[in-house]
């Protein structure tokens, strides 16, 4: 009867941790990031390396714009898993938003190690690389991204930008009106702009 209890009192514990956990991933799915914090830290108190955790923590952290806490958290998700590219990417877009551009492009470098085939690491590769005014690598960059991924509405949006500034006018408008297809708000104002 004692073991049966012990092993009862261990499963109820082990219960209420994966709830934490869950929780965390429900808050976070509904963007009430402060609660999905506080869920994943406690569920981190007794499970510190669960990765997905971690990292979405950390993610949670970024949307209320805690940004030293969030770059915490994806350096110490990089220390326990070096291969995990999510935290690369989220470091590079975190850089990237703090205007550090070539700090972007050193982890978008990390996560291209690690999956030439990511869509997101070359988008986020052209939006640095256009920042910095390297237009003929951020049109690559944006290329790349469209070839991986064909419905990456953003790419088309930003690659259009970069035509205009080549003054490619048609071709910037396909690309716009294509990123609008695909369900990209802003692209409503940049065919307003370039292409009526």
């Amino acid at each position: 009867m004692k073991y049966i209890l012990i092993a009862f009192i261990i499963m109820a514990a082990i219960s209420c941790n994966n709830e934490d956990s869950h929780n965390g991933d429900d808050f976070f799915e509904d963007g009430k990031y402060r609660l999905a914090i506080e869920a994943y830290s406690t569920y981190l108190e007794t499970h510190p390396d669960h990765k997905k955790s971690i990292y979405n923590r950390g993610r949670s952290f970024e949307e209320i714009g805690e940004t030293g806490k969030a770059i915490s958290d994806y350096k110490k998700l990089l220390k326990i898993d070096p291969k995990y590219i999510n935290a690369y990417l989220s470091l590079a877009k975190v850089s990237y938003n703090n205007g550090d551009y070539n700090k972007a492009l050193i982890y978008i470098g990390d996560a291209k190690d690690l999956n030439e085939n990511s869509a997101q690491a070359h988008f986020l590769s052209g939006r640095a690389e256009h920042q910095l005014g390297y237009f003929d690598q951020a049109l690559e960059s944006y290329n790349n991204a469209i070839t991986i991924n064909r419905d990456f509405g953003e790419a088309y949006l930003y690659r259009g930008a970069v035509k205009i500034g080549q003054e490619k006018l048609r071709s910037a408008c396909e690309d716009f009106k294509f990123a609008k297809s695909l369900g990209v708000p802003e692209a409503n104002k940049a065919i307003k702009d370039y292409c009526d």
